[in-house]
């Protein structure tokens, strides 16, 4: 009985995963919000975080991942996500003290090199360039011929990360979602990042935001239609190593 409990919920997961996959991510939402617990419930809370729009409920999704199935093969998976949600939000410090947790957790992650990558560009950022450069260096010898590899060689050399691949189609022109790339308290640094993207041919804008007395300048890319839309964006500009958050306008 309980073998065949196992196999119908690894049959509903599949069913999940394949609405995500065709685009269908209100389908995915359904049949993966109906899976939130069993013996594959990280994996299915893995990705209900991954396909919430709002950034404070994917992040509780995320942790709740990281602190009840923290000796499943998903837990350093949900951090990354909870430290890459930071570092879309402009988070710098908070993401890499998630990113840093993550290296000394899991030691072994096979997601460590993009770990590296994301503590480079944090302590870039926040003005650490020594500290940056060594995590740069240290992404190329956990994964030499890694996308992360690349890109960190590009951040070493001084070039842009952020150059955006043909391939990757130009987002609509009406809509109520956004695909936030960028968050920073300089807004040089935001029309800096969003002038790549519109030498590009992608259209976007920069939002300001006061937090906690705070200014800060986000780059949105789109808008679009329907929060699926812009999930399915947000994925390609992910799959290249890049910052990417589904926002509501």
């Amino acid at each position: 009985m309980q073998l065949i409990a196992l196999l119908l919920f690894g049959a509903v997961l599949a069913d999940g995963f394949a609405a995500v996959k065709a685009g269908s991510y209100e389908e995915a939402r359904r049949i993966l919000a109906a899976q939130t617990s069993g013996s594959e419930a990280a994996q299915a809370n893995l990705w209900l975080g991954r396909l919430e729009s709002d950034p404070t409920r994917a992040k509780v999704i995320y942790l709740k991942v990281v602190e009840t199935y923290s000796q499943t093969p998903f837990a350093d998976s949900a951090l990354l996500e909870v430290a890459k949600l930071e570092y879309a939000l402009g988070h710098y410090s908070q993401s890499a003290t998630y990113f840093q947790k993550l290296a000394n957790t899991y030691p072994k992650s096979p997601l460590l090199a993009e770990v590296h990558y994301w503590l480079g560009m944090c302590q870039g950022i926040m003005g650490n360039s020594s500290t940056a450069q060594e995590h740069f260096q240290r992404v190329k010898t956990l994964a030499p011929r890694s996308l992360w590899a690349t890109l960190a060689s590009r951040e070493v050399a001084g070039e842009s990360s952020a150059d955006t691949s043909s391939a990757v189609p130009p987002p609509p022109q009406e809509g109520g979602f956004a695909v936030q790339v960028g968050s920073f308290t300089d807004r040089s640094r935001a029309e800096g990042l969003l002038s790549e993207y519109q030498a590009a041919g992608r259209s976007g804008e920069i939002r300001q935001a006061v937090i906690n007395g705070e200014t800060y300048y986000r780059v949105w890319l789109g808008p679009f239609a329907t929060d699926s839309e812009a999930a399915s964006y947000a994925e390609t500009l992910k799959a290249q190593g890049k910052a990417a958050m589904v926002i509501k306008r």
